[in-house]
């Protein structure tokens, strides 16, 4: 008894000391301390539970984290939060936080409370347990009772497919009654289900496809029954419809004589010939490498009938192998590509005169200086010509007696020549290009979001190979570059001339302006938005991250900035980190800078703040205010109609956020639009892998979002995993249409968001819809969307123009559309999934094949590829993809070429000659800057130049 009492008295006084601690000081007390929620069933959301957070001491409580720890990371959300970044001493807030399970089973979880309190971080043991549903479908392409699907592949207009099975299990413990089982479009099902089933028993649904017209069909099967969520047992199913049409090429090869480079010779015939019984629709006919093609076909080849292909062959380059390329013939032929092999053999003409450089480009506000050499030796005794033309003309430019060239007001590839005067006959040429190619201003060359240049007028199907393209030189950045590079050309930089312009922003908040001719000099300029010496620096990793971080390192330029050339600025969001006084404050501004000079203009830069009326996370009950800290600009910035877009997301899901999108006046910086996702919940952020936002030509907005909450279809205004177009005069924005899928509430839990892949809007098109775009996210699925008419909401469809499940990659969390959406060109779209192979499909009448007409074997790792294209407008088609699945451990990027009239052609890949092509490590969901004959990849270190060889 004696050592007992003696314990006791010593936990008296410990207790007695820090209550003396505590009394001159913040104190934290918690009720509850724990809460159960009991069961709930899987997807859905238990009402929120309250817990109180009292400061009992006598000084104020500074909160450094309010967030909701552990390894169920996704079952617990807080629905809203009182509390602030302070607490007055006896003053108390409320964190109302709810249970949704993503999974059967315990889940548990710590809401976590780090502050200046002693014993931070303090917490609040949140458990529970999820039900599943009693029905469950297999094969399950879609979570949690969220659906499944069927595709049939190709079955011939007018006959029937052989049955896929879909199994129905009763996984429940009582017996389930089905009162119907109902398909829609081109199938049909029997069944061996009955009006009931007992519980751990199964059955089978039969489905078989008959198309009624060729091309994309699609349907549904709908089961209504007694389960939870009845009638949300849907089976989503796709097929393609094909002809009768059969398409032959005739010869299947050709070789072309021995040709003199820049010279072209006499056509050989290829005829296409319609062995089918029915019309044969013709997308397109396309010429790879060193050819050209002309044709007779137009868009249909009738039933036992021809059609002539007349190909040429002008070689680009001299070399004892030969030149290699194909002509492509896409369209309804259940194949979908037709290919003729084509080579042949570039020479050079004996001469003693040659013209340095001997190729390359330039645009037409520039002029090249040429020099000629004769037996070896400089020489001016040389005349010299373009096109045949000497001294040259308005049309094709001018060269002078010296060698330099003017180029025409006109994009064209020239020759220009060097004749030696003492012999005529010896001549020496150089090919050049003329580019009016006025830059890339903003994410994916356009507000479409298309990925796709078409005034590439250097960069060829004939010269993208390891021979004569490949890595010039890399400079280096001060931080990795997540937003993608962009291009202007012809910029008066004060005191160095005029020069064309590549724009990188980094994560150091740096924002460089390069002479994008040649890289490996000093930048024109460089602007830095950190300042050490005032206590301002970028964010550091650990400031908003947790554990694992998504940004490396630091914080600070994310989103690929805008420039609006009209008004000579380009426009920035930098992220900052400022202490002061023994105060940290966490800043988001949007600074417009002079493209010549970088400074700011007027008024920039400007902080994001904003406040919207609503009960969501975060908030005070009734309004929801914009957090700097917690919210992440990963999409392009946008601008439209004077104002400037800029949009945010989360880092991590750290809670409290939403997904925000908030316009400023180009001229005045003034906030003149405020749009919040999910003011009444949470989340919904927008991000896109980094494309987010795009705009149509009559300024309508349209974005995708990811998890959160979905109240839309009930009257409300949070709009988790949709697709919105907004629109609003003066910069405004309200909710004019939606499209949310009919499992939302399944991809919401378990983390499978729509908005995590970017969307596009595709160039008008023809067929039923005009204007489409293409949306799709985690879990790999495709939607096709009326830009006019999205759908919104049916528990029991999605009423949108197509939708392809799971068909970029498995059905996974981890798989799908991660990055900034697929790339576009002459009716093709090209995905490279994660986890999977790219791909190409193709458009009829606007509608996107079910099924990839090309699958490349190679397979791009986490996260995939975003997808971007240039041609010389219909020729030349270049498709460019960066696989940056080595991010993780700073492997460098891989930069792919593939013929964009059929990407199982690789052009060139920098694994090819890795000693001399590699680029800088690889930075997560970088795009490619295509202009001007260079290709420039960001990295985590430099920015790498790819272009034709000298």
């Amino acid at each position: 008894m004696k050592y007992r009492f003696v314990l006791f008295i010593g936990l008296l006084v410990v207790s007695s000391s820090a209550m003396a601690a505590q009394a001159s000081g913040p104190a934290v007390s918690l009720s509850p301390t724990s809460i159960n929620f009991a069961n709930q069933q899987v997807g859905t959301s238990s009402a929120g539970q309250p817990v109180t957070i009292t400061n009992t001491g006598n000084a104020t409580l500074a909160f450094t984290r309010i967030a909701i720890l552990g390894s169920s990371a996704r079952d617990f959300g807080q629905t809203q939060n009182t509390c602030k970044t302070t607490l007055a001493a006896g003053a108390s807030c409320v964190v109302t936080v709810a249970f949704t399970p993503t999974q059967t089973g315990t889940r548990s979880k710590v809401l976590d409370f780090a502050d200046n309190a002693p014993g931070s971080p303090q917490g609040v043991t949140l458990t529970g347990a999820g039900i599943a549903a009693a029905v469950t479908l297999s094969p399950s392409t879609f979570p949690n009772g969220g659906g499944s699907s069927l595709s049939f592949g190709e079955t011939t207009v007018g006959t029937s497919s052989s049955p896929l099975t879909m199994t129905l299990k009763n996984s429940g413990t009582g017996t389930l009654t089905i009162s119907s089982i109902v398909p829609s479009g081109d199938f049909s099902q029997t069944n061996t289900c009955g009006t009931s089933l007992a519980a751990a028993s199964s059955c089978s649904i039969n489905v078989v496809f008959t198309p009624t017209a060729v091309w994309s069909r699609a349907g549904t099967i709908v089961i209504s029954d007694t389960a939870f969520g009845s009638p949300q047992q849907v089976i989503l199913l796709v097929g393609m419809g094909t002809s009768t049409a059969k398409a032959s090429l005739s010869p299947t090869s050709l070789t072309f004589a021995s040709q003199p480079i820049g010279t072209t010779s006499a056509a050989q015939n290829i005829t296409l010939t319609n062995t089918g019984t029915a019309a044969l629709t013709i997308n397109n006919v396309l010429a790879t490498g060193d050819y050209g093609q002309t044709n007779t076909c137009g868009s249909s080849v009738a039933a036992g009938k021809t059609c002539n292909i007349s190909v040429t062959f002008t070689p680009s380059y001299a070399s004892s192998s030969a030149r290699k390329g194909y002509i492509t013939v896409n369209d309804t032929d259940p194949s979908f590509l037709q290919t003729a092999t084509l080579t042949g053999q570039g020479t050079t003409t004996s001469s003693t005169v040659a013209v340095n450089p001997a190729f390359g480009s330039i645009t037409t506000t520039q002029t090249q200086q040429f020099s000629a050499t004769i037996s070896g030796s400089p020489s001016q005794a040389v005349k010299w010509s373009v096109d045949g033309v000497a001294g040259g003309n308005s049309t094709v430019g001018t060269v002078s007696a010296t060698g330099l060239y003017a180029p025409p007001s006109t994009a064209g590839s020239h020759v220009i020549q060097a004749a030696s005067t003492a012999n005529p006959t010896q001549i020496g040429g150089a090919r050049f290009a003329v580019s009016n190619y006025a830059g890339m201003f903003t994410y994916k060359n356009d507000t479409l979001h298309s990925g796709q240049d078409l005034n590439e007028t250097v960069l060829t199907t004939g010269n993208v190979n390891a021979v004569q393209f490949g890595k010039l030189y890399s400079f280096p950045v001060d931080g990795y570059v997540f937003a993608q590079p962009l291009y202007v050309t012809g910029v008066t930089i004060p005191g160095q001339g005029v020069h064309n312009v590549l724009y990188v922003a980094t994560e150091n908040d740096t924002v460089f302006a390069f002479d994008a001719d040649n890289l490996a000099s000093q930048p024109l300029w460089q602007t830095s938005f950190t300042d050490s010496a005032s206590g301002v620096t970028t964010v550091p990793a650990q400031d908003v991250q947790a554990g694992y971080y998504d940004i490396p390192v630091q914080i600070g330029i994310t989103a690929t900035p805008v420039i609006d050339t009209s008004i000579n600025t380009i426009f920035v969001v930098a992220r900052t980190k400022e202490v002061s006084g023994g105060e940290t404050n966490y800043v988001q501004r949007l600074h417009a800078l002079n493209i010549t000079t970088g400074a700011e203009q007027p008024g920039s830069p400007v902080a994001i703040e904003g406040t919207v009326s609503g009960t969501g996370v975060g908030g005070t009950g009734s309004e929801v205010a914009f957090d700097p800290l917690r919210q992440n600009p990963r999409p392009g910035l946008l601008v439209v109609n004077g104002t400037v877009y800029i949009s945010w997301a989360s880092m991590e899901d750290i809670e409290p956020w939403h997904g925000w999108l908030i316009g400023y006046s180009e001229s005045t910086l003034q906030q003149v639009s405020l749009f919040n996702t999910s003011p009444n919940g949470n989340a919904a952020g927008i991000w896109g892998g980094g494309g987010g936002m795009a705009a149509d030509a009559n300024g309508n907005i349209f974005t995708s979002t990811g998890n959160g909450t979905f109240d839309a279809a009930t009257g409300g205004v949070d709009y988790g995993d949709s697709v919105l177009r907004l629109t609003g005069a003066g910069g405004a924005l309200a909710v004019a249409d939606y499209f949310t899928p009919f499992n939302q509430a399944a991809l919401t839990s378990v983390d499978w968001d729509l908005g995590s892949g970017g969307i596009i809007l595709l160039p008008d098109q023809p067929g039923p819809f005009t204007h489409l775009m293409m949306a799709g996210g985690k879990g790999s699925t495709i939607y096709e969307l009326n830009r006019d008419d999205l759908g919104e909401f049916s528990a029991t469809s999605n009423q949108v123009v197509l939708t392809v499940p799971a068909i970029v990659g498995a059905a996974t969390e981890i798989s799908g559309n991660r990055a900034g959406g697929p790339g576009y060109w002459q009716g093709q779209l090209y995905y490279a999934g994660a986890g999977t192979s790219p791909m190409q499909f193709t458009l009829l009448n606007g509608l996107i094949s079910s099924i990839p007409i090309v699958q490349r074997t190679n397979t791009f790792g986490y996260p995939g590829g975003s997808l971007v294209a240039s041609s010389n407008g219909s020729i030349n088609g270049i498709v460019w993809a960066l696989e940056t699945d080595g991010y993780s451990n700073s492997a460098p990027a891989i930069l792919h070429a593939y013929d964009a009239a059929n990407i199982s052609h690789e052009l060139f890949d920098t694994n090819q000659l890795p000693s001399q092509n590699a680029a800088g490590p690889a930075v997560k969901f970088t795009v490619p800057t295509v202009a001007n004959g260079k290709v420039f990849v960001g990295t985590q270190t430099q920015i790498t130049v790819y272009g034709l060889l000298p």
